[in-house]
């Protein structure tokens, strides 16, 4: 199969990484897969993985954003073309006018509301199928969007590399030594974009009250975005020991998940996150905010992990406490969600999935 993957992200959290790792397995398994991007930083992070890439215009949907897309597509070509954004499904209506490719959405709409006015209608009437990665988040586009039901859809989380992503002491220990962590500390990890809808304002406020419990800890914060400064100041008048990392690679998210003593996602609306997949491969236990599809990939029982309400810094403290005060939880609980990744999001049953669902839209035609 010969497949284009188009995403407008901006870095390497999220869609990026979700597409690298689409695109080796494709790749590994025989078929020609090549990213096509809008942003320059995505660009060089992925070329990094090994991975073709072309760079077209990305901040209009016009003539030339068409015409470069068209020709990435006939360059490769791309008997289809997975898309990931509103605004890549209209690039790719257009551009599939002038080279014919099936549409796949792999639908990655969170944190608003759906367009569903007639244009967009018309641009969603020439998919040949919609990805979700959780029951969530194809509950909620059917929800907004009833009509969207009819669209040939398949279910495929996130699968994680459990070889790459596991448990390295030494980078651990490297970590610590880098941000000039004390040995004494424990560290708390959150992993994600600094914006709003991230709530890292919630891991503060409920790591501010677990310290002045007497527990001597400092708060790891791993990405980049527009509230850095406005996180810092918030910190800094709460006491509460920050460390502010930037946007990391994998190997030294690696050492970070290993460094840590827990892992915090406080995000208030998820799809199925990458960072908490991440750090349970590394056998980190996590305490997460049941946020959208957060509960499907750290599983609801308690055994694999923790959940508690959204924007709820008094339940997330809580629950930091008490896995703080038994060690023994806390190891069960990283050690049994590494399993549930192994068992239930391998990285190559999510390759074979969208492997069998590619096949399936071209009909043997790839």
């Amino acid at each position: 199969m010969r497949v284009a993957l188009l995403t407008s992200a901006n870095g390497w959290r999220g869609s990026g990484a979700s597409y690298a790792k689409i695109a080796l397995g494709l790749r590994q398994h025989g078929h020609e897969a090549h990213l096509v991007t809008a942003a320059a930083k995505l660009t060089s992070r992925l070329r990094e993985e090994g991975l073709p890439v072309t760079q077209i215009p990305g901040r209009n949907t016009g003539a030339r954003e068409v015409l470069a897309l068209r020709r990435a597509l006939a360059r490769v070509g791309a008997r289809a073309i997975i898309v990931d954004t509103p605004r890549d499904v209209r690039l790719s209506f257009y551009a599939t006018l002038l080279h014919r490719a099936r549409i796949v959405y792999r639908y990655n709409l969170n944190y608003r509301r759906p367009r569903i006015h007639l244009m967009d209608r018309v641009y969603l009437s020439r998919l040949a199928a919609c990805i979700y990665q959780s029951r969530y988040i194809r509950d909620d586009a059917v929800r907004h969007a009833g009509w969207m039901a009819r669209i040939p859809s398949y279910q495929i989380p996130n699968g994680y590399d459990t070889v790459r992503f596991a448990p390295r002491p030494d980078a651990a220990s490297a970590f610590r030594q880098r941000y000039r962590i004390p040995s004494s500390a424990r560290v708390v990890l959150s992993a994600a974009k600094l914006t709003r809808n991230k709530g890292q304002e919630v891991a503060i406020a409920a790591l501010t009250r677990v310290r002045r419990e007497g527990l001597d800890l400092v708060y790891v914060l791993c990405g980049d975005g527009g509230r850095e400064g406005e996180l810092v100041s918030m910190a800094r008048a709460c006491g509460l020991p920050a460390v502010f990392t930037g946007l990391l690679g994998s190997r030294d998210m690696i050492g970070a998940y290993s460094a840590a003593d827990l892992v915090v996602h406080p995000s208030l609306q998820e799809i199925f996150p990458n960072a908490v997949g991440e750090a349970m491969a590394c056998a980190r236990p996590v305490v997460a905010a049941d946020a959208g599809g957060t509960g499907e990939l750290l599983g609801r029982d308690g055994t694999t992990g923790v959940l508690v309400p959204p924007a709820d810094p008094g339940a997330l403290a809580e629950a930091v406490s008490g896995l703080f005060a038994d060690p023994d939880r806390r190891r069960a609980l990283g050690e049994a969600a590494r399993r549930r990744i192994e068992t239930e999001f391998p990285l190559e049953r999510m390759v074979g999935d969208y492997e069998q669902a590619l096949a399936e839209v071209l009909g043997g035609s790839g």
